[in-house]
């Protein structure tokens, strides 16, 4: 995070930067999910938010996303203060976003919940369809042609044409992020890319995410507990704890920092501290 005016010429700091928190504070009724963030993340950068059961990461990405509205302080996304605008109008400001669970269309294809992603680029209203049913077409072909880039780019292609209800759930996961990647975000937001997935499944979606951080041209920030992946891919990691900011850095700067080891673990590392977290959600997917 940067103090410093910009020099002449340049743009403000929330205009560079792909994400600007400043004193934000949610809270719901009467408790207190965040306090005082404030945080910057620069574009082009890969960040993962890393913290305990309920130190408030998903609901930190929500805000960035306008899922979650805040109660005090200012959010800056793509250079755009977002602090009253909802989730719609956010994504369409070039932001994608994944789910813990992805809402997917079970009974379509890959291909078809693709497409859907692709409304917030390609869209059109019914007017068009009537009047300019050339343009309309055109569309259609541009979002067919880059779906199928996307699931070449998420190796999703030999599975493009089976319906979702089909695919293991670790396939089902990278079809949600391929879906985000549809609308050409400019920053990617992913709730636990690989909660639920097994040793096997996991390396599909380290290696989507190596090649999101190394093209430079998506910011991506995630909310991760598996210490090895955030390790491996970060640039930078933000550690929550209790709806407060204890460090942020390079992911060794703030995984082996003492505060945050003791603050948030006491006698375990934090990778077996937030990893133990998620094999208990895992269970509970794997359950269903």
């Amino acid at each position: 995070m940067r103090e410093s005016s910009p020099a002449a010429g340049q743009a403000p700091l929330a205009a560079q930067s792909a994400v600007v928190l400043d004193r934000v504070r949610v809270a719901f009724g009467g408790v207190l999910a965040l306090e005082n963030i404030t945080v910057t993340i620069e574009r082009g950068n890969l960040t993962a938010i890393v913290g305990p059961n309920g130190a408030g990461k998903t609901t930190l990405l929500n805000v960035i996303s306008g899922l979650t509205r805040i109660s005090a302080g200012a959010v800056t996304v793509l250079g755009h203060a977002t602090g009253r605008k909802g989730a719609a109008a956010i994504s369409r400001l070039g932001v994608g976003r994944s789910f813990q669970n992805p809402p997917l269309i079970e009974a379509d294809s890959v291909i078809r919940n693709l497409l859907c992603g692709a409304r917030a680029v390609h869209g059109y209203s019914m007017l068009a369809e009537v009047f300019l049913p050339l343009r309309v077409h055109r569309r259609e072909l541009m979002s067919v042609e880059h779906a199928a880039q996307i699931c070449e780019f998420a190796d999703l292609t030999a599975v493009a044409r089976a319906p979702v209800r089909s695919l293991p759930y670790g396939t089902r996961k990278r079809v949600d992020i391929a879906r985000a990647l549809m609308s050409r975000p400019e920053l990617l937001l992913l709730d636990e890319p690989t909660s639920g997935l097994d040793a096997s499944e996991r390396p599909a979606v380290v290696s989507m995410l190596e090649r999101l951080r190394s093209d430079g041209h998506t910011t991506v920030v995630l909310v991760e507990h598996h210490m090895d992946l955030v390790r491996a891919v970060a640039t930078h990691v933000v550690g929550l704890q209790a709806g407060a900011v204890l460090a942020f850095g390079t992911p060794s700067e703030v995984l082996d920092s003492e505060r945050f080891r003791s603050a948030i673990v006491g006698a375990h590392s934090p990778d077996e501290q937030i990893a133990r977290g998620a094999q208990r959600r895992e269970s509970g997917v794997n359950r269903r």
